[in-house]
């Protein structure tokens, strides 16, 4: 894409020796949108403007802890679910806005649909896609022997030989001591596992960078901790989210695979509309996943607007 001039860069400390890196784009008096990236760890990206019309909306890309170019890169003290949310909360707070949309994927759209459970009146629309259910079987297709690695065997045994160990737990451990020492191995093996879901039966990268080994940590950390109760807080708030909510999921996702998220929904008292991209896979490169998530966007923002000449919102 042509070079895209920002509207402001910012960092943001939030304490617990967090600075957050924060970067705007589009129109100054455009509909605030907070891009939430996924991971985690995984940090924003200028491609990820694609999304949307720069014409109709300031977009907001922040780096979470640890991620992208927010500093310390790769810290792990202080970097949990509550401490995320709690930062989202706060930007709002800090950028005085009343209200503002919220989009991401995978598990950026797993920390929007909380914070928008927990906090409906701020949200005036949200759209998310490879929704990533943090669950015991979330964690387990990803990472155990019976989910994804059943579908890539092969690479589910290149990813699991480079640590000596093998069932979920100690698997996880045995990459948190590696990545913690920096092996290029183990962060070559951890980002093939993760790329080959994500973007399956493509050329993937052979090099991987700094940002890589940050993400990876980041990942695991929370994988480890069984991302921090996540799980119990998405299903406890999700009858309270907006009603404006628009949820995508690739029929082809096998990071986030469809069956566990459509379960989740038939707990709600009313779930909410879920659209299944067909051919879909968990990346956007897929262009049929783009497309659809690009009209699900502009979607939203013409309710906004029509919210908006209606006088439901100022």
């Amino acid at each position: 894409m042509s070079r895209i001039e920002p509207l402001s860069r910012q960092w943001l400390d939030v304490g617990d020796g967090h600075l957050l890196h924060l970067v705007e784009y589009g129109k100054p008096q455009g509909i605030p949108l907070l891009f939430l990236h996924g991971g985690p760890g995984a940090g924003c990206h200028i491609s990820d403007l694609e999304l949307f019309d720069l014409q109709r909306f300031r977009v907001l890309l922040l780096d979470q802890r640890g991620a992208g170019k927010s500093q310390p890169s790769g810290r792990l003290v202080h970097n949990d679910v509550l401490s995320l949310l709690t930062d989202i909360e706060r930007l709002r707070q800090w950028l005085g806005l009343e209200r503002w949309c919220l989009a991401g994927g995978s598990f950026g759209a797993t920390l929007g649909l909380i914070y928008s459970g927990l906090c409906p009146q701020r949200v005036l629309g949200q759209c998310y896609w490879g929704i990533f259910v943090p669950s015991a079987a979330g964690r387990s297709w990803l990472y155990g022997s019976q989910g994804a690695a059943k579908r890539f065997p092969v690479d589910y045994r290149g990813w699991r030989d480079a640590v000596s160990a093998n069932d979920e737990d100690t698997l996880l451990q045995a990459f948190a001591q590696a990545l913690q020492r920096s092996e290029l191995k183990t962060v070559a093996a951890w980002c093939h596992w993760e790329r080959t879901l994500a973007h399956p039966w493509t050329l993937l990268p052979t090099e991987y960078s700094l940002a890589d080994r940050s993400c990876a940590l980041i990942e695991n950390h929370f994988a480890r901790h069984h991302y921090f109760d996540a799980y119990v807080l998405l299903k406890a708030t999700m009858d309270s989210w907006p009603t404006h909510t628009w949820l995508l999921q690739g029929e082809q996702d096998w990071v986030c695979p469809p069956f566990l998220l459509k379960q989740m929904l038939a707990e709600q008292t009313q779930p909410t509309a879920l659209q299944l991209v067909a051919g879909g896979h968990h990346s956007l490169m897929e262009p049929r996943m783009q497309q659809a998530v690009i009209a699900a966007v502009r979607e939203m923002a013409d309710n906004v607007a029509q919210l908006a000449n209606t006088g439901v919102i100022a």
